[in-house]
């Protein structure tokens, strides 16, 4: 489906509330209207050019160089130098790698950081519906539009994309405005179609306000990425209708100044729908439509080009998932044998597996640094297929960060369906997910899952060690 030529921004957005009247939106007066021609692009087509980090303080992850407080609490993207551009491309479907005993490194980790170069390759790759996801700026200043996949913006360029079916929308923000004011920030859909459109949307959205700060345990980063591994959304909204020409106010939070938000929503929609990210001054939706038309200001960070590239994601990346399997014959050990996790162009793995980007702001992250809010589901199979006795295995998941920021993993995940708080700080990087002791000839699965929370610095790490018992020795 093609919706071609939009007339004017203002036809675009002459948009009122299903529930009863509404102000007709104007053009701001410091937002000059031009005709734009709209040409959707099917979710999947394009090229996905991955991005690394670089970034400093305020981020989304990272580690190393360029790396600081932000926030009130401190992010800083990247791993600095080393930086390069390349395709960010997922490596498809689950997948499966079967790893024999010689695979595995003599000693155990403990829970210390396993040296990078020994990492294996994660087995699997992206499946799972595009995710819109807004945090350039991260520092939000004033209102106005954040993100949206209807046109490029009038400032910062980027490319329409289709959004139906189901996607996601990840955001994340910080206000800090001149004056100290809040700011609201919303997540609006509205619908260009002729014809009415269907949507369901769940999902957590909230400000460090509601949660209680920033500490570890409390932010908004882990509430939602809580709310998400549990299934127990913030926000629920079932078979919406939304006229040809209205909007929809699909979430909305005040953040005073200083104060962060951080939400994570998925959407089915029976038709292609405008999804927009606003800061606006009011908690009017009308004001919400007509902030759409100009762009917030705010720190906007600029990638890299060449390396090294900063990294920040304003944009629509084609998946909201990693799934894979890791197939392990255990040895006696002592030993251990690792694979990257939530790893970036530049971040000088061999394996990228951030998710490529549709459609992105100029200058902003070509794909799906830092991984923020997609998730991780892998199995990890466990096999005693050798000698006599015993054998103890160990699973970890580590960050591998280490700088002295204040946190590297803040989140919920799920080991064999049972919640476990994975909270990395520089003291603790890692998270033991099991311990499991292994009969000769038995088999044994472990399944984890978990989304990348907000404020989160990559790389991570997940870590296998066995240690032999009884007569295993």
């Amino acid at each position: 489906m093609n919706l071609h030529h939009l007339t004017t921004l203002a036809t675009a957005l002459s948009l009122q509330l299903a529930c009863g009247s509404a102000e007709i939106p104007s053009s701001p007066a410091d937002a000059p209207l031009k005709e734009v021609d709209v040409e959707f692009i099917a979710v999947g087509e394009g090229e996905g050019e991955g991005e690394g980090e670089g970034e400093g303080g305020g981020g989304s992850g990272g580690e190393g160089g360029g790396e600081g407080e932000g926030e009130g609490e401190g992010e800083g993207e990247g791993e600095g130098g080393g930086e390069g551009e390349g395709e960010g491309e997922g490596e498809g479907g689950g997948g499966s790698g079967g790893e024999g005993e010689d695979v595995f490194i003599p000693g155990l980790t403990d829970g210390e950081r396993p040296a990078r170069s020994t990492l294996r390759a994660l087995p699997g790759g992206g499946v799972g519906g595009p995710v819109l996801t807004s945090n350039n700026p991260e520092v939000v200043s004033g209102r106005g539009l954040l993100y949206g996949n209807a046109r490029p913006l009038l400032t910062r360029g980027g490319q329409p994309v289709r959004l139906e079916g189901r996607f996601g929308v990840y955001l994340h923000h910080l206000v800090d405005t001149a004056n100290g004011s809040p700011l609201f920030i919303s997540l609006l859909i509205t619908n260009p179609n002729p014809n009415p459109v269907h949507v369901d949307v769940q999902g957590s959205g909230y400000s460090q306000t509601e949660t209680g700060g920033l500490a570890i345990g409390q932010s908004p980063d882990y509430r939602v990425s809580r709310d998400v591994i549990l299934g127990t959304p913030d926000v629920v909204h079932s078979g919406v209708e939304i006229p040809s020409g209205r909007p929809f106010l699909v979430w909305q939070r005040l953040a005073n100044d200083r104060v962060e938000v951080d939400g994570r929503f998925a959407i089915q929609s029976d038709a292609p729908v405008f999804v927009y990210v606003v800061a606006t001054e009011t908690a009017d939706i009308n004001d919400a439509v007509r902030s759409v038309l100009v762009d917030a200001p705010g720190d906007y960070r600029i990638s890299g080009n060449p390396a090294p590239p900063f990294g920040r994601e304003a944009g629509v990346y084609a998946n909201d998932t990693w799934l894979g399997t890791v197939d392990i014959s255990v040895p006696s050990g002592p030993a251990h044998v690792g694979y990257m996790v939530n790893t970036a162009t530049g971040l000088g793995f061999p394996q990228v597996q951030a998710f490529p980007a549709i459609a992105h702001l100029d200058g902003s992250a070509r794909e799906a640094v830092g991984m923020y809010g997609n998730v991780y589901d892998l199995e990890i199979v466990l096999r005693h297929d050798g000698g006599a006795g015993k054998r103890r295995v160990r699973v970890w998941f580590t960050s591998l960060a280490t700088a002295n920021i204040s946190r590297y993993w803040d989140g919920v995940g799920l080991v064999n369906d049972a919640p476990v708080d994975v909270q990395h700080v520089p003291t603790s990087p890692s998270t033991l997910l099991s311990t499991i002791d292994l009969l000769r000839g038995e088999v044994r699965t472990i399944h984890f899952k978990a989304m990348v929370p907000g404020l989160a610095s990559i790389p991570q790490a997940l870590v296998v060690e066995t240690l032999p018992l009884d007569n295993g020795r």
